[in-house]
Parts: C-alpha cells; sequence; structure tokens
C-alpha cells in the first residue's frame, strides 16, 4: 500500500500531509512521541517507554505517563491549529496515559510515512 499520509522529521521540522494537506512544524517532543505511535498502530506502549526511547534513561511510571499525556495533548493542539482534519483525527485515535497508543478506525486505515 502506497503511504496516504505523511509524519516525517527533516531537519528541525516536521512534515505532516493528511487528507491531502501538508504542513510543516517545529520539532518538539510531543510530535516525537506521536511518531512512535503511529508506527505501532493498535499496539500500547508504556509511557515510560516512550521516555526512555527518546532519552535513553528510564523514568519514574508516574511522571512519564502526566509529563508523555501532556506533551502529546499539546502536540495535537498544535497540529489541529495548523490542520484541522489531521487535529482532529489524531484527538479520536491517540490515547495517553500509563500505556499510550494509536487506534485508527479498522474501515479507514491510514498509511503513514515516518
Amino acid at each position: 500500500m502506497t503511504p496516504t499520509s505523511v509524519f516525517r522529521k527533516e531537519g528541525e521540522y516536521w512534515t505532516l500531509t493528511f487528507a491531502g494537506t501538508t504542513v510543516h512544524l517545529r520539532d518538539s517532543v510531543g510530535l516525537q512521541y506521536l511518531a512512535r505511535l503511529l508506527v505501532s498502530p493498535d499496539h500500547r506502549i508504556d509511557a515510560g517507554d516512550l521516555v526512555t526511547m527518546l532519552t535513553g534513561h528510564a523514568a519514574d511510571a508516574v511522571r512519564a505517563r502526566s509529563a508523555v499525556s501532556k506533551r502529546i495533548r499539546a502536540a495535537i493542539e498544535k497540529i489541529a491549529v495548523h490542520h484541522d482534519a489531521l487535529g482532529h483525527h489524531l484527538s479520536t485515535t491517540v490515547k495517553t496515559g500509563t500505556r499510550c497508543g494509536y487506534f485508527p478506525d479498522p474501515h479507514q486505515p491510514t498509511n503513514w510515512a515516518t
């Protein structure tokens, strides 16, 4: 299947393409967390593991849950300002908490190029 959507870091910016619209956003930790979730749809990842993947350091589970959730929500809000359709898609398909994940509608799969 040819990718129809893009969520790719290019230098200090991310290129995000969804539903035929492309935007470019400055890098943030929240965008990095989202990218990790998009490459593993329907799979839960511990918030602490997300922190470890990005920093290389183990994280306290309670702090990781709070920090990761906050960063992901902020990134989705930022995306929504620039790309309403993608912001809506992510706000309805990304779940945060102790275990985070991307759970797209199985009847409308999105193939991401990262």
